[in-house]
This record gives structure tokens, sequence and C-alpha cells, in this order.
């Protein structure tokens, strides 16, 4: 079995979720199957903090031009490499021009993506979208040999461009990492958290009721927002930490409950549910809206519980606080899905399999993999 090159073009470095998650874990697998990677990140380390906080306008357009370049010298570099892997996009703006031509230097371009990245966002209103091209995800995908989707709903969505070329691929976490904690967490408050990113917390708002009814039912009950923007909530125990890569598990690991809300549109349908996986896989049970993936990997009343309502996350939350049997049976539940469905172990094998089959050309019917 020769060894195969596949160049990774992904937007994040290391710190971004969908490069770690879905890129940078499968490198030592992807290297014992005989695959070699180079992966490319648009942004680095270093430059990635500048361009996302504030202010500094001039710097952020030197860096943008630089990382421009750099894409540019990915086009060349491509052509040493059996295929190219984009992960989401190749470049933020405009159409799939880097795309088309990454593809015309590798002869094979493999497609991933994680989000309902082709509309508009309903959470987040970010200026910079004006200058997005909606439409290129759907001509990526219709011109890549293979698409990568992180969900059902996602894959679906692609089948209507690729028929036949799509292979479902949740995001998914070492489980030799994102382990549960090695003794009982000591008597404290009753920790309700969520981990995110600033986009995400508009989704929290609606939740600002049940919690307040919560502080009155549950005592000593606390609200930790990882990664949220902060917003008025006074009178409530809530606390705004900043999310950080080296404390991640342990600040998970602190929650009593994990939760996920979303809002019942495209965009949150396209959401590929990788919360829930962080939490179940460290012991956390789980309550979420029953919208895209979290139906897929949430089975309610057996590994966590779905709210439509403030009387629904009221009455799932309050449970699981009073209830101490029924929280560590949703806390192992939730455990054993992630070991056997959505863990680096289940799902790197598959990725392997799929970049092999692509440059070998043997691509199989989606239906053969999902």
């Amino acid at each position: 079995m020769r060894r195969l090159r596949v160049l990774f073009i992904v937007p994040h470095p290391i710190e971004g979720p969908s490069s770690r998650f879905r890129v940078y874990q499968f490198l030592p697998t992807l290297a014992a199957h005989g695959i070699d990677a180079e992966v490319r990140p648009f942004l680095t380390s270093a430059e990635a903090p500048i361009i996302y906080g504030a202010g500094g306008t001039a710097a952020k357009v030197a860096l943008t031009l630089k990382a421009t370049l750099r894409r540019l010298g990915d086009v060349l570099r491509a052509t040493c490499y059996d295929a190219v892997f984009v992960l989401r996009e190749a470049f933020p703006f405009g159409p799939a021009f880097f795309e088309t031509l990454l593809k015309a230097a590798s002869g094979r371009l493999i497609f991933d993506f994680d989000d309902a990245i082709y509309v508009p966002s309903t959470a987040y209103r970010n200026p910079l979208d004006r200058l997005r091209d909606w439409g290129k995800t759907a001509r990526i995908v219709a011109r890549a040999d293979h698409i990568l989707a992180g969900s059902h709903y996602l894959a679906d969505w692609a089948e209507a461009h690729a028929p036949g070329r799509v292979t479902v691929l949740p995001t998914v976490v070492d489980t030799e990492v994102f382990r549960p904690a090695p003794v009982p967490r000591p008597d404290g408050p009753f920790t309700v958290g969520w981990i995110g990113t600033p986009r995400g917390t508009s989704y929290l708002h609606p939740l600002i009721g049940a919690m307040r009814r919560l502080k009155e039912r549950v005592p000593g009950i606390r609200f930790t927002l990882i990664g949220a923007e902060p917003f008025p909530c006074e009178g409530l125990p809530v606390s705004f930490p900043p999310w950080r890569l080296d404390t991640e598990v342990d600040d998970i690991r602190a929650f009593d409950v994990g939760l996920m809300p979303l809002a019942d549109d495209e965009e949150a349908k396209g959401k590929c549910g990788f919360k829930l996986i962080e939490y179940m896989s460290l012991g956390v049970p789980v309550v979420c809206s029953p919208v895209g993936a979290n139906r897929d990997i949430v089975e309610e009343g057996r590994s966590g519980f779905f709210a439509t309502n403030e009387d629904a996350w009221v009455e799932a939350i309050a449970r699981l606080a009073e209830d101490p049997a029924l929280h560590a049976r949703f806390a192992a539940e939730g455990r054993r899905v992630v070991e056997e469905r959505y863990s680096l172990a289940a799902v790197a094998p598959v990725l392997a399999e799929t970049l092999r089959e692509v440059v070998e050309g043997l691509n199989r019917p989606s239906s053969a993999r999902r």
C-alpha cells in the first residue's frame, strides 16, 4: 500500500474548533494508515486574535493580504499532493476561486463542512458577511470529488448537489482525553453550563426566564456560560468565563448539566451537536433543543432531555438536580454513546478509508456509509 500525500486547507489554526476537531486530531491516525498530511490554515495562531479582536483595521487588512498571498502559495503547493482537503472554505470572501484552483492543481478535491455555511447567520450579524458569496458552498460541493458532512441534515443538503458522493463524518472527540473526572466532584453548587463562542450567545437569551425560575427551585444553582458574550441577567448567579484551550476539558467537567439551546431555523438545523458530544464524553448529562443533529445524538429520556419551551427547560434541569440516580444513568449512557459513535477511535478509520478511496478512484455511493 503506497503512502498518500494530502494537503489540508483549513480556515483557522489549531485553536479553532472546526480545524482542531475535524483535521488536527486525525493526523496521527492518518499517518498510521499511510496518509501523510500537511495542514495550511488561512490564519496563524498569532494572527487570528488580531483579526477577530476589536479595532486595528489597518493591521487586519495587512494580515488578510498576507494570508491571501499564502493561499496563492498553497495552490502551487497542491501540485505536489495526491488530493486537497478543504475544510469549509479556502478563502473567506467572494466566489470559489481558490477552491477551483486547488482542485485543478491537485486533480482531486475533498470538501468538508460542519455548519450550514450556505445560509446567512440569523444568530450573529457580521458586517463582513456582505462580502460573502452564499452560493459558493453549493458550487464547491458540485465540483468536489467527495464531500464529508458533519451531520445527516447537512449530508441531505449536499446530496442534492453531489448525488452519491457524500459521507457523514460527525465531529468527534478523543475519548482518551475527554474522560469523566477520575474522582467524584466535591459537594458544591449545582452547575449548569454552556460552552461555545460569542456567535452562539443569542441562543441563550430565551433561557433567562427559566434560569430565574431555577434559581428559586434549585438551592445553590449557578450558571457558567463559557465563551459567551456577557448579557444582562441581573440577580442571577451567572458567570461568563473565557474559553481556554488548556482548561477546556476541566471546565466542562465542572458542569453538572450541559446545555445546547437552538432556534428552529435553517442555520441551527445545520449545527452538528458537538457541544453535546463534549458534554456526554465527560459524563455530563445534557438538556438541548430537539433540532438538527441533536435529535441524532440524544435519545430522549435515556441519554438526555429535549426542551422546547421554558417549562420544559426548568423541569428537565430540575429533575437532574433533584434525582442523583437519574443524573448518574444519563452520565453513563452519554459516555457509552460517545465511545461507540462519536469517538476518534471509531471515526478516524472511516476518514482514512474515504481519503484513500477518493485518491484511488473507488468512490462508493454515500448510502454505503450513512
